[in-house]
């Protein structure tokens, strides 16, 4: 999905930008990462996907994995929300009820393979973006696919996100200083 934002607020995205190492965000990431979440979304959503490359293919293929082994029910899918209060938005890529738990987990996809100090920033981000639209998150996760098809990575960060959304507002406090 091209990266789109007409709300007038920076999203989480292009606050951490400048905190995540910039040789992880070259063309040919950047075009997997479109075509993966795509896959997913239209996925989750129940929608036609045309098929993808052979080189991406073994991402959507870890993807479909992980959503058929651990997701009960969808709650959101690539859906922009505002922070009114604080004057940012986000796109979280997926909340939903996992196999074996009762509330909501917010869920980030990746298609590296490392997991990066900004992961947890960012779900911490897009856990507040949820509450404040009315959205009880439980945990957050970001699910890394696997390039051959096999099972996901998964990181995942429980119920109290205080400290990374602490760090987040600071971040997004010098963003507006120095970038608005």
């Amino acid at each position: 999905m091209a990266y789109e934002n007409s709300t007038g607020y920076p999203s989480v995205s292009d606050i951490l930008a400048v905190y995540v190492d910039k040789q992880w965000f070259t063309d040919e990431p950047k075009i997997r990462g479109e075509i993966v979440h795509a896959a997913a979304a239209s996925y989750l959503l129940g929608l036609f996907s045309p098929p993808v490359d052979p080189e991406y293919q073994g991402y959507v293929d870890s993807m479909k994995r992980w959503i058929d082994d651990c997701v009960v029910e969808v709650v959101l899918v690539e859906k922009r929300l505002i922070d009114e209060r604080l004057k940012y938005c986000g796109k979280p890529d997926l909340i939903a009820v996992l196999k074996g738990r009762h509330s909501n987990t917010m869920i980030d996809f990746k298609t590296g393979q490392q997991e990066l100090k900004p992961f947890r920033i960012q779900n911490a981000a897009y856990r507040n973006l949820a509450k404040e639209n009315g959205i009880m998150i439980q945990s957050g996760m970001t699910v890394r696919l696997k390039p051959d098809g096999s099972g996901a990575i998964i990181a995942e960060y429980q119920s109290n996100y205080q400290k990374e959304f602490n760090i987040f507002i600071g971040i997004l406090n010098s963003y507006k200083y120095f970038l608005l």
